[in-house]
């Protein structure tokens, strides 16, 4: 069922309700109202008939044999409804629809005989037993409360039609807004072109203030839908062309492996070449444990959460390194300049990456003296480790950072570079290389940036 005839059928049931319970309050104090007004009525006729009441009991009294047709006469035109007159020693006087026989008490009170039925008040006249009774049929009444209760249930019944009328109209304009958005959203998976469904938003604009923040959090969620799309899409691409460059790169340590194996079997093989093939066979699988060990090095920081981060020492973190590097190559001269207490926030790990793969970098492919620094450029920490080297050539800086990017004859993986732009970015900050001058500039508050990823 719709809303808006919800909305309609509601109306319908509670406008005759709400209508019928206010008419039956009104009903009853109406009929409170008209019942004493009847009261007062007869009471006031009552006072103003009693002198001449009073006026005919004497006179039918003294002289009864003299019928009083003027006293009677009056009388009648007075009552307008209905009396009764007793005299003591004369015949009672009867104006009027009255019973056969008056009641007791001096009401205002209802009496029944037969199938009338009347309400009445009453006095004494004089001390001679004389008597007033004014009488009024129920049916007069009765008939003023049957034509209220009509109209009152007259006006409930258009009442009726009309909370039916408006409730479908005003249902059907309350739901406008949101049978808008309803249309809005169904679009939004059925768009001209498939490549048009993200960017596609709804209108915040109805001035219905429900409607609006629905609308809001429903484009909050499609935001986030498109951005998980075109990175899984990215992600696709980039990670197919990872992946067979990654093969590429694992095909030729393992193919120069298969063929030294081959080479075993050879009859004609001596001592020293069955060692220089086995000298082979350990370098070729040193360096395919080297590409796989950068590889899961990349991807654990690409998984990494920044609600883990923590501050870290950079300061001790750059330290360690320095000596570390100088065990790995130990005919390389290692200096370092690095100022006390500078902290950033993120990881370890990462940080150590990134010190120890510019070092090995520097140590591999560059030329003595390696010079490592550290120190605080107001609020970032700027790390730079440079060599005596003629450098990356300037039109080759950005292309050192890709993956597999290592020159002819290398050792490495290619990766190592790319691993520490990553980490860089993952913290926040940035890698850039000025000839042999490789410079990390790190955030040492706040929260981390975005890493770009490196499928990227």
């Amino acid at each position: 069922m719709k809303l808006s005839t919800r909305f309609a059928l509601c109306l319908a049931v509670l406008v005759p309700l709400m209508v019928s319970l206010a008419g039956l309050l009104v009903l009853a104090l109406v009929s409170a109202d008209l019942r004493a007004e009847r009261d007062e009525r007869l009471l006031a006729r009552l006072n103003a008939l009693r002198p001449m009441a009073t006026s005919y009991a004497w006179r039918a009294r003294v002289a009864p044999a003299v019928p009083p047709d003027f006293m009677e006469r009056r009388l009648a035109a007075a009552v307008g409804t209905g009396a009764y007159v007793h005299v003591h020693g004369a015949e009672p006087l009867t104006i009027g629809d009255v019973p056969a026989r008056p009641p007791a008490g001096d009401g205002p009170a209802d009496h029944a005989e037969g199938a009338g039925e009347w309400r009445y008040v009453a006095t004494d006249l004089g001390r001679r037993g004389s008597r007033l009774w004014l009488f009024e049929p129920r049916e007069r009444l009765d008939a003023q409360l049957a034509l209220l209760r009509r109209r009152v249930w007259t006006v409930t019944l258009a009442g009726a039609a009309a909370g039916a009328a408006a409730g479908l109209a005003l249902g059907r304009y309350a739901v406008r807004p949101l049978v808008r958005l309803g249309r809005q959203a169904a679009a939004l998976d059925t768009p001209p072109e498939p490549s048009a469904r993200t960017g596609i938003r709804l209108d915040t604009g109805s001035r219905v203030g429900e409607i609006d923040h629905l609308a809001g959090v429903l484009n909050d969620l499609l935001d986030r839908r498109d951005a998980a799309v075109t990175r899984t899409a990215e992600a696709l691409d980039t990670a197919r062309a990872f992946a067979a460059t990654a093969a590429h790169e694992l095909r030729t340590p393992l193919t120069s492996m298969g063929a030294n194996l081959a080479q075993f079997d050879h009859p004609g093989l001596t001592p020293a070449d069955r060692d220089e093939l086995v000298a082979d066979l350990t370098a070729e699988h040193a360096r395919v444990q080297r590409l796989i060990t950068v590889l899961r090095q990349l991807a654990a920081g690409e998984l990494l959460d920044p609600a883990t981060s923590a501050p870290a020492d950079l300061s001790g973190i750059v330290r360690e390194a320095a000596a570390s590097a100088r065990r790995r190559h130990p005919g390389t001269t290692i200096t370092e300049s690095v100022a006390d207490g500078v902290t950033v926030r993120g990881w370890a790990e990462g940080l150590r990456l990134i010190a120890g793969n510019l070092l090995d970098n520097a140590a591999r492919h560059g030329e003595p003296p390696i010079t490592v620094e550290l120190a605080l450029d107001g609020a970032t920490a700027v790390l730079t480790v440079a060599d005596g080297g003629p450098g990356v050539p300037a039109g080759e800086r950005e292309a050192v950072f890709a993956r597999f990017r290592r020159r002819p004859g290398s050792p490495g993986s290619g990766l190592g570079l790319t691993l520490v732009r990553q980490q860089a970015e993952l913290h926040g900050g940035a890698a850039t290389v000025t000839g042999s001058r490789f410079e990390i500039r790190l955030p040492t508050a706040g929260g981390t940036g975005r890493a770009r990823s490196w499928l990227e």
